[in-house]
C-alpha cells in the first residue's frame, strides 16, 4: 500500500508512469533522491522530435534507406535480396531468386520485430515459422500477397548465424545487442550504454528475451544483482528469482568472464554509422554478432532506457547522455 501511494505521488508530482516507478524502484531513498535524473518513456519521443533534424532519406526509420547508407559507407549489414511492396516487387529480382537458403523477412518500416518471418530451406521447399510450407517458385507470390494484405513493404534478407563465441545455437534467433550512442556538435560519437538480448527458444527475434548489460568500453557482459522482481517492466525482461542476470543466459557459465566477439569492430561500425546520419542526436543501434563478424541490423530513433535503468538502478542523467543533451539543447 505504501508503494502504491508512492506511485500515485510520483505520477502526480513528477508525471512518472506507475510502471516506471516500480521498474526503477523509486521508493528506495537513494533512487527517490535522483528521481528527476531518470529518463522516462514519456520524455523520449518529445525530446527526440526536438533534437533530430529531418532529412530527405531517413536511414533510421526506413530499413531500406538504412541498408543503402551502410552500403555507401562500407558498413556490414544484411543484404536486401528482394523487396515486395503491395503493388509487387520493389527491386528487380535476381536471376537465382529465391536463393535456396534460410531467409528472414521484415517490414521496411516497423518496430520490435513486428511483421518478421523466418523461412528455413528444407532441401525441396521453404518452411515458415508461421506454419507455411512453400515451393521456391511460390515464395514471391506469397510475399506479394502478404504485402498487399498488410499494406506495407517487406524486405527479404539472408538469415544470419550467431557467432560461436556467443555459446548459443548458430541457427537460433540472433542474439541482438542494443548500443545507444550520442553525437556531439563537433561530430564526436560517444557510446552511452549497451545491453544484449538472447532470444527465447520459441521466438525468431531476440526482443524481450534474456538480457544482460554490456560494458561499452570493452564489450564485457556485466553481472548485475537483481534485488527483487519489482523492476520487471511489462513482462518484457528476463524472469526474476535469480541473483545473477547472466545465470540464465543460454549456454553461459556465470562463473566466467564473457566478452562479446570483435567488440572494437562493432564499436567502430556504430561510430561510423552515427557520423553518417549526424542529424540524429542519439541513436539506439541493433547489432548482431555473426560468424562473419559484427553486423548492423538497424538504428532506432525512439529508443528506451528501460533496460539500462532497470538493471543498474542508476539514472541515465548520470551518464554522458546528460552532457551531450545539455550541449544539444543549447544549440537549439
Amino acid at each position: 500500500m505504501k508503494r502504491a501511494l508512492g506511485a500515485i505521488w510520483a505520477a502526480l508530482r513528477h508525471n512518472i508512469l506507475p510502471g516506471e516507478y516500480y521498474a526503477y524502484a523509486l521508493w528506495q531513498p537513494d533512487r527517490r533522491a535522483n528521481i528527476d535524473n531518470y529518463f522516462y518513456s514519456n520524455e523520449g519521443p518529445r525530446l527526440f522530435k526536438l533534437l533530430n533534424r529531418p532529412m530527405q532519406s531517413d536511414p533510421i526509420g526506413d530499413k531500406l534507406a538504412f541498408h543503402e547508407m551502410c552500403k555507401a559507407h562500407a558498413l556490414p549489414t544484411p543484404a536486401v535480396l528482394a523487396a515486395f511492396a503491395p503493388t509487387g516487387p520493389l527491386l528487380k529480382l535476381q536471376t537465382d531468386w529465391p536463393p535456396k537458403r534460410d531467409l528472414f523477412v521484415k517490414p521496411r518500416i516497423g518496430l520490435a520485430g513486428d511483421g518478421t518471418e523466418r523461412f528455413r530451406w528444407q532441401s525441396v521447399d521453404f518452411e515458415s515459422n508461421r506454419g507455411h510450407r512453400l515451393k521456391s517458385e511460390d515464395l514471391g507470390e506469397y510475399l506479394t500477397t502478404r504485402a498487399q494484405a498488410e499494406n506495407r513493404t517487406l524486405l527479404v534478407q539472408p538469415a544470419l548465424s550467431n557467432h560461436p563465441e556467443l555459446h548459443v545455437d548458430a541457427d537460433a534467433a540472433l542474439a541482438t545487442a542494443r548500443l545507444v550512442t550520442g553525437i556531439s556538435a563537433n561530430g564526436d560519437v560517444t557510446p552511452i550504454f549497451g545491453f544484449i538480448y538472447f532470444a527465447r527458444s520459441d521466438r525468431i527475434t531476440a526482443q524481450h528475451g534474456y538480457v544482460a548489460l554490456i560494458d561499452v568500453t570493452d564489450g564485457r557482459l556485466i553481472s548485475v544483482p537483481v534485488q527483487d522482481s519489482s523492476w520487471i517492466k511489462h513482462s518484457n525482461h528476463q524472469p526474476s528469482n535469480g541473483s545473477d542476470n547472466l545465470r540464465r543466459l543460454p549456454g553461459w557459465n556465470h562463473h566466467a568472464e564473457h566478452k562479446l566477439p570483435d567488440w572494437d569492430a562493432a564499436l567502430q561500425h556504430v561510430k561510423d554509422a552515427h557520423q553518417a546520419c549526424s542529424n540524429f542526436a542519439f541513436v539506439g543501434w541493433d547489432i548482431a554478432f555473426t560468424d562473419s563478424g559484427p553486423t548492423l541490423l538497424e538504428g532506432n530513433a525512439n529508443w528506451s532506457a528501460d533496460e539500462y535503468q532497470s538493471l543498474t538502478g542508476q539514472p541515465l542523467g548520470q551518464t554522458e547522455f546528460a552532457d551531450i543533451l545539455a550541449v544539444r539543447l543549447k544549440c537549439q
